[in-house]
This record gives C-alpha cells, structure tokens and sequence, in this order.
C-alpha cells in the first residue's frame, strides 16, 4: 500500500452577534478550517472496537497496530418462566405481576381479561398477549411460552452490531393470581429457567497489525498523528504519555506531534462500570516508518 496524501483537517469557530446598544457588526471566534499536511507519512491503519465489561481492557501498540485484548464472552440470555394452573371459574381479571429490578415501575402489575372455562392453557395465552401488549415490559423483554409456560427473555442491547447482555437480575419474577376471577392457582414465585450471563470482553475488527490488504504493517518509528472517535457509550483510556481520559459518545481525541518517538506509546483502554458498560469506537493512526 503507497499513500499519495495524508491529511488533517481541524477547525471550530463561532460567529458571535453583539447584543449592546448602538453596538453593530458580528466577529468571528475560534479556529478556522486548518489542514495538517503529512508528506512523509506512508503508515495509516485503523480498527473498530465493541467493549463490554467494566473488567475488560484493550492495548493497542499504536507502531505496530496490534491489539492484546481481554476475550470476549458472547453472554446469556436470562429466561424466566411461570407456569399457569388451575381453570377460571368466574369470568373475571387475572392479576400478573412483573417485577425486575431497573425497569420503570417495578414491580407492574397487568389485568388480564379471563373468562369462565378458560383452562390454563387458554388463559396463559392470554397473559402472554397481554404482556407482549405492554410496552414497558415489550421494550425489555421478549415474551414467549406454550400451553401453560408464560416466559420472558432478556433483550440485549445492541452496540456496533453486537448483543449485549445484562447479568442475572436475582429479582425478576413472574407472580400470576386472581384478582377479579376465580380458579387460577395462585403462583408467587416464578422459575429462573436460565440464567443471565453478562456480555464481556473486546470484539476486534482489525486490530491484527496488518492493512486493509492483509499486509503486515511497516514499523513505525514517528506517530504523526492518532484520532479516537467514540460512537457508543463511553471509554478512558491511558496513554504513556498524555495520561488518563475519558471519551463520551461522539467525542474526538485529535493528537499530532512533530516527529514524536513511537518507543512506548501504548493506549490502554477500559469502560466504566456503568449500564449496560459497553462502548465502541474507531482508531486511527498515521506514522511514518
């Protein structure tokens, strides 16, 4: 690979209209639109991140473009289910109540029209209808079951195409009883089915020390310049040089240096410990060999 032209473009300006009397005209403050020419630069590599896990970390060895990472664990769905017994006796209201801790008023409790003859297994259908309706419980879970089952799946979040799951909420709980009707087998409890693991670790795409081409990266001795760019949740990192930051959503680390040593420039990236704990962002480094 043969780089033609290497560029940098930087800039942040406002316009500023005075409000005083009899004051008039606007100025303009800031940096205007600068270019950085690097004409001696022939390395340029960069990679995309997912990072789940506050204990998960990423070393990115920015001369030769290879990354040492914490292994990734995909996560578990966690499932929980309660099983309906007994057959309506007077048409009425069932009363369900889910309870998981961090979602908007837990626990919730639904009615559920029933109707007298209705067996178990008719009117757990119609309390996994009637869950799958409500849009606090639809925006967390997935609802499914057959004949007596009435189970919920966690829904993972998403981040740069990756599923992030939560760990075991110890307090989630399906509780089925009458409340206007009559003959449904009260159920407090509910079962944890399967048990939620938490997403963990790094997704590296790229990050082997080798170019789009699959070559092996030059060795660089001068980094002329990096760019971080955080496209989801957020991250710190650690730099041998320019020490600890931490990088929110849409936030770009811009650096430059003039011929600067690559000899231990090592970023080391983490995620805080924050729901649901996961980032990505892209990496980019041009240098010279």
């Amino acid at each position: 690979m043969e780089l033609t032209q290497s560029i940098l473009s930087y800039g942040l300006r406002s316009t500023a209209t005075p409000s005083s009397t009899n004051v008039f005209n606007s100025v303009e403050i800031g940096v205007a639109q600068t270019q950085e020419r690097f004409t001696t630069a022939d390395v340029i590599y960069s990679l995309r991140v997912v990072m789940a896990g506050s204990a998960s970390t990423l070393s990115i060895a920015q001369s030769t473009g290879v990354c040492t990472a914490t292994a990734f664990v995909a996560g578990t769905a966690q499932v929980e289910t309660a099983t309906a017994a007994g057959t309506v006796t007077a048409t009425g209201n069932a009363s369900v109540t889910v309870t998981s801790a961090g979602m908007t008023g837990s626990p919730l409790t639904i009615s559920v029209a029933v109707t007298n003859g209705d067996t178990a297994s008719v009117w757990a259908g119609k309390v996994r209808t009637a869950l799958q309706a409500n849009a606090t419980i639809a925006a967390r879970f997935s609802v499914f079951g057959s004949t007596t089952a009435i189970s919920l799946q966690t829904t993972p979040a998403a981040v740069g195409g990756v599923a992030i799951y939560s760990a075991n909420d110890a307090t989630l709980n399906i509780a089925l009883a009458n409340g206007t009707s009559t003959g449904i087998t009260a159920a407090p409890t509910s079962a944890n089915t399967t048990a939620g693991v938490a997403t963990s670790g790094v997704v590296l795409f790229d990050g082997d020390g080798k170019d789009f081409e699959g070559i092996t990266l030059l060795t660089m001795d001068t980094l002329w310049s990096t760019l971080i760019v955080t496209t989801a949740g957020f991250i710190t990192y650690q730099h041998t040089y320019s020490g600890t930051a931490k990088l929110d959503i849409g936030k770009h680390l811009v650096s430059w240096d003039a011929g600067a040593s690559t000899a231990g420039e090592n970023f080391i990236f983490t995620v805080p410990p924050v729901a649901p704990a996961a980032a990505e962002f892209t990496f980019t480094v041009l240098a010279q060999s």
